[in-house]
Parts: structure tokens; sequence; C-alpha cells
């Protein structure tokens, strides 16, 4: 495919399955399908929303479109906002903690030979102030 165009509304909107997610939504923009070599993906958390902790093979970057959260990654514990990015390594722990209004973010992703996702059985709050 050469191109492809369409409006985010369109996308079909499915729930995080990674084990202990809760209130996390993704939507698949671009992927494989449409002749790309990475994918970009939107996210939308609920208040209190969380996506756990887990590690994957592929590298991503993560752009905080509305609202604010933290983000665990490694052993440390990051608050971003809107218009906040971060890049988070192959095989780098880590997790995100909505606060209390709708989060928003865009994650881009490289596809990699294995884009199984491990969740890991650790709680990042226990580190937050």
């Amino acid at each position: 495919m050469d191109y492809h165009i369409s409006n985010i509304s369109k996308v079909d909107r499915g729930e995080v399955q990674i084990k202990g997610s809760k209130g996390s939504y993704i939507q698949w923009l671009i992927t494989r399908e449409h002749g790309a070599e990475y994918a970009v993906r939107k996210f939308t958390l609920d208040p209190k929303g969380i996506i756990p902790m887990h590690t994957h093979k592929y590298q991503e970057t993560v752009i905080i479109t509305k609202g604010k959260c933290k983000v665990c990654v490694g052993d440390k514990v990051f608050n971003l906002k809107e218009g906040d990015y971060i890049f988070i390594n192959s095989q780098v722990k880590h997790a995100i903690l909505n606060e209390e209004e709708s989060l928003e973010f865009f994650c881009i992703i490289n596809y990699t030979d294995d884009m199984s996702i491990k969740p890991l059985d650790e709680d990042c709050t226990s580190r937050l102030p």
C-alpha cells in the first residue's frame, strides 16, 4: 500500500490485554497491514486506569497528548503530562498509571520477531511518593 488515510474515530478500540490492566484501551492506527515496518497505537486510560508492569522485545516511544500519569520504568517513577514523551528500550520493565482525568497517548513501536508481552508480578505503586 502506498498510503493510508483514516480518522481515529473509525478505528476499533479494544481493551488492553495485559494481565492486571484496568480501564485501559488501545487502537491500532498504523500496522504491518498498511505496509509499515512500525506500529502507531493510541491508548486511552480512564481515571485511575492502569497498564501494569510488563516487558517486551520491541522498543516504544510514548507521547502524552492529554492528561497526566506516572510511568514506572526500571526502578524509577516519572510524572508525565501533556506534551511529554518517553522512549523505553527493549526488555525494560515499565507500567503506566493514570491519575484523576482521562489520559490519552500515542505509542510507536517497532516490529520484532517476538511481539509477545510478558506481564510481571510486580507492583510499582509501592514506589510512589
